[in-house]
């Protein structure tokens, strides 16, 4: 009896408990909100319906606007690339989507420079919100080519957003090619005295929004990531803010990751950051109260809506609920690509996953891969080299089975990089290799070859040396890489060999420095895409053999102990450590109940 007792009154505490969740939320669309909403995306990649899409963000935003007078729209850079439509059209059509969602501050990733500087201009003046960033800077006078913060006012506060981008943009782009007219590079992202500069600089900014702006909050829209995987990047969030005093909140990108969290700024204050994985996958909330306390929240769903006037329940990855208007827009895009995305260059028996889940880093980075071995022989090919190098990074999604479409192959492959050739040394080739496993097992980087086999051992600490922006210097110890062979042959240092490589690379783009002193031989008139379309239906006769079934034994790397360091979290100490805490918090949850529910019948 005394059981059941304890049963009924603790099952009437919930009733209670969620009636009184729901009258809350009812009074809350009832009466508008004076909180403001800063409602952040990252990293979008052309995903423009993957998962939540611009669609089903849109909707979320009819949503809070029945609970909120004052919501932001914020994108933190990435969006352009990635995808066939922000391929095919080098960004025009996200901008267009972008301008039709209403976005209020925007700055950009590293990914923006990928069409271009001059395409990246065109951009900039065509998104309505117009970009900001503080540290793309002409190296010269160090003056922001865009402006650096945006103030918006919104309810009767000031807000102030700061746009920061990645130092290493410099090393994964081709920027550091461009010179002026004394052969100095032209463009600089603030990377002297490992970052101080960038620190004293953004330090300048937040010191003249409080004093001369009267700003009530700081935000930095920081295109920089913390960690992922157990990879923390050359430059991250962390020291960012660790460097500074000032500011409220930090919406992070870059990384992919999700995570919703606080580290310590320069005063020892803890700071929100906030970031929201990749392909709108995730959206994040920011919210800033009426009493100055922030809150933030990441939701990986869109709730069914209450209002139902302008929204369609769709089939995507699964059912999703999205905003009617926006699904219209984007359908309409896709159809005017339609002829050109339709065209078929083969047929394959067989599926090449390099990511296993849409939000996994691709194999390609840490290890060989079957895309990697057919693609880079793809490039080799119509670039008429003895052997190719290509970034794993440039692979971005998976190709599947059945026919293989233009749409399909600029999918896994959207850079349309140029393929050009150089005669380098074989200490160039040894040094290209040596940079590409340096950050393994758990940083990536690894490069697909074609033409090259290589042994390497990662279980020891690399000896290659970067400067500040993460370009190769040299190599100051003992190698990872062994047992080189050129087409079946030894490789020697001394002697020069015709490489296939791609533009971005050849012109030190992803810190390969190496390539750069080496002339261009010849100019392949065909991009890395398109020599992928005309390898699969001309040198393959339109049928991808089964010896790309599986990988080809072109690089043997030995991980040791750490081998599933990138891959097994279920190996990972912190893992365990996570599922030890989630374990005693809910044990802890179980006791307080018995004690509140003992405290109530006494």
């Amino acid at each position: 009896m005394l059981i059941f007792l304890l049963i009924s009154i603790f099952s009437l505490q919930k009733e209670i408990l969620s009636y009184s969740i729901k009258s809350k939320l009812i009074r809350n669309l009832d009466e508008l909100s004076e909180d403001i909403v800063i409602l952040h995306i990252n990293d979008v990649h052309s995903g423009i319906n993957n998962t939540i899409g611009y669609d089903g963000f849109e909707l979320y935003y009819d949503e809070l606007k029945s609970a909120y007078k004052n919501i932001i729209k914020v994108d933190v850079g990435d969006h352009i690339q990635g995808g066939i439509i922000g391929s095919i059209s080098e960004g025009d059509a996200i901008i267009q989507i972008m301008n039709k969602v209403g976005f209020d501050v925007a700055t950009i990733g590293n990914h923006e420079f990928d069409y271009g500087i001059e395409q990246l201009l065109k951009l900039e003046k065509n998104i309505t919100s117009r970009y900001i960033c503080a540290n793309f800077c002409y190296r010269k006078n160090k003056t922001s080519i865009f402006n650096p913060y945006k103030i918006i006012n919104i309810g009767d506060k000031k807000i102030a957003f700061i746009g920061v981008l990645t130092p290493i943009t410099y090393s994964k782009t081709y920027l550091s090619t461009i010179k002026d007219e004394n052969g100095e590079p032209l463009y600089y992202f603030l990377t002297d005295n490992n970052g101080q500069e960038l620190y004293d600089t953004l330090q300048n900014y937040i010191n003249k929004l409080r004093t001369e702006e009267k700003v009530d909050y700081i935000i930095i829209l920081a295109h920089v990531g913390m960690i992922k995987n157990g990879y923390k990047t050359e430059f991250n969030t962390e020291d960012l803010i660790f460097n500074l005093e000032g500011v409220d909140a930090i919406l992070d990108g870059h990384t992919h990751a999700i995570y919703n969290t606080t580290s310590k700024d320069k005063k020892g204050k803890d700071i929100q950051i906030n970031q929201v994985g990749t392909s709108l996958q995730a959206i994040g909330t920011l919210i800033i109260k009426e009493n100055g306390i922030i809150n933030s929240q990441i939701i990986s769903e869109v709730p069914e809506p209450n209002n139902k006037v302008n929204a369609t329940k769709i089939k995507r990855d699964k059912e999703r609920w999205v905003n009617t208007e926006m699904n219209n827009f984007i359908n309409n895009l896709w159809t005017d690509f339609d002829d050109e995305l339709n065209i078929q260059f083969g047929y394959s028996d067989f599926d090449f996953i390099i990511k296993p889940e849409e939000d996994s880093i691709p194999i390609c980075r840490y290890q060989e891969c079957t895309l990697g071995n057919l693609i880079t022989d793809a490039v080799k090919t119509l670039g008429n080299g003895e052997l190719t190098i290509i970034n794993g990074g440039s692979i971005r999604n998976n190709m599947y089975k059945g026919n293989l479409t233009r749409g399909g192959i600029i999918n896994a492959l959207p850079w349309f990089n140029n393929i050009v050739l150089k005669r380098v040394t074989g200490q160039c080739i040894l040094d290209a290799l040596e940079y590409g496993v340096s950050k393994m097992p758990n940083g990536g980087g690894l490069l697909q070859i074609s033409g090259i086999t290589f042994d390497a051992d990662v279980s020891f600490e690399s000896s290659v040396l970067t400067d500040a922006s993460g370009m190769f210097v040299n190599v100051t110890g003992k190698r990872r890489v062994s047992n080189v062979k050129i087409n079946g042959k030894d490789l020697e240092v001394d002697k020069l060999y015709n490489a296939s490589l791609l533009e971005y690379n050849a012109n030190g783009g992803g810190g390969y420095s190496m390539f750069v002193p080496f002339n261009v031989f010849n100019e392949s008139l065909v991009t890395d895409t398109d020599a992928l379309c005309f390898f699969i239906k001309k040198n393959l006769n339109g049928n991808i053999p089964e010896e790309y079934r599986d990988t080809q034994g072109r690089i043997n790397i030995n991980y040791n102990s750490t081998s599933n360091s990138t891959s097994n979290s279920s190996s990972n100490p912190s893992s365990n450590s996570s599922n030890y805490l989630q374990m005693l918090a809910i044990i802890s949850l179980l006791i307080l109940s018995i004690i509140f529910i003992v405290v109530g019948l006494i």
